[in-house]
């Protein structure tokens, strides 16, 4: 320990980043609280002091000791050393510290200066700083949900920027995955969600990303609609195996119960059986080899629940196609 900290304070950048590299294996060694602790805050303390690169690789520490963290008992203060870089005026520096609090997101989340300060770097206007503060949001809301209470505005607010990068919007649209057990927020959310994918600058991923987190917040209190699952289905027939796939695993989510017996609504829902024995269809004349089995199954689910509501009687080809399947399933 004491030569791992004389060699992190060594003049020669390369002796500084081999004993900074030491301490995971230290930590598995030595998995002692005391140990631990006085390390992380040692490793805190050169992270505030010393230069980029250095803390480039301290945050790399973070991230591959993450299990020992929770050892810490001052958390507090090695939280203190890092938020002093956080509000810097070195941007490189921010994001390293962003890069940081995102691996230590077990212990650093909870806090509410830590989410004030990553809070605050949205509103910078330099692209790795936002890049770094939407993953540090993602990594935090898996240890405090409670914190998206706190960033849902803004969340949303940068997932509408369509100047945004596409890999940056779907960390932002992924994140908001845990808005399910709120009943205010994913009621709220829900519409966003159609906006964002029938938006004419989203993307693929864009769209693939917003139909995970659509399905996501589907709950009992907030279900799929019948015109939004009539607007899915035109997905399941894209080129795409993932946007189908997104498609027809949120239109799974769609209950045919729900709806009543008008005209209006059993043309809506003729068309979203169209589609499906259509996808279906198309699928079985593919060769084997390229047949998308899950989408399959998924299809044949929906169709078997619409076509079991006794308010849309006709023709039932669910079976046939069912039955069309489990020939082809004995051949091969």
């Amino acid at each position: 320990m004491f030569k791992l900290e004389a060699d992190c304070r060594s003049p020669v950048p390369a002796t500084q980043v081999q004993a900074v590299g030491q301490f995971p294996k230290l930590f598995d060694q030595f998995p002692f609280p005391t140990l631990v602790g006085s390390a992380f805050l040692k490793l805190g303390d050169l992270f505030r002091s010393s230069s980029n690169s250095l803390r480039f690789h301290i945050a790399q520490v973070f991230g591959a000791s993450s299990k020992h963290l929770p050892q810490i008992t001052h958390t507090e203060e090695l939280l203190k050393r890092v938020l002093a870089v956080l509000y810097s005026n070195d941007p490189i520096a921010r994001v390293l510290a962003l890069r940081l609090i995102g691996n230590g997101s077990i212990v650093f989340a909870k806090y509410p200066e830590t989410q004030h300060g990553v809070l605050l770097r949205f509103q910078s206007t330099h692209p790795l700083e936002i890049a770094a503060a939407v993953q540090t949001t993602q990594s935090m809301l898996k240890y405090s949900p409670e914190f998206l209470a706190v960033v849902w505005k803004t969340v949303i607010a940068k997932a509408c920027d369509t100047q945004m990068l596409d890999s940056a919007r779907t960390q932002l649209i992924r994140s908001l995955e845990h808005a399910a057990p709120n009943l205010q927020l994913s009621v709220v959310l829900y519409d966003y969600c159609r906006t964002w994918i029938s938006h004419p600058e989203s993307s693929i991923v864009v769209q693939n990303a917003t139909m995970e987190t659509w399905k996501a917040i589907i709950q009992p209190h907030n279900r799929l609609r019948l015109e939004d699952a009539e607007f899915v289905s035109c997905y399941i027939q894209r080129e795409l195996a993932s946007t189908r796939r997104a498609a027809l695993a949120l239109l799974y989510k769609w209950d045919p119960s729900d709806q009543s017996s008008d005209i209006t609504v059993e043309d809506k829902v003729d068309a979203i059986r169209s589609r499906l024995v259509s996808f279906v269809k198309q699928e079985y004349e593919k060769r084997s080899a390229s047949m998308d089995i899950y989408c399959i199954r998924l299809a044949l689910a929906v169709l078997a629940r619409i076509e079991a509501q006794s308010l849309y009687p006709g023709t039932s080809e669910c079976w046939e196609l069912v039955e069309a399947y489990n020939c082809w399933a004995l051949k091969v």
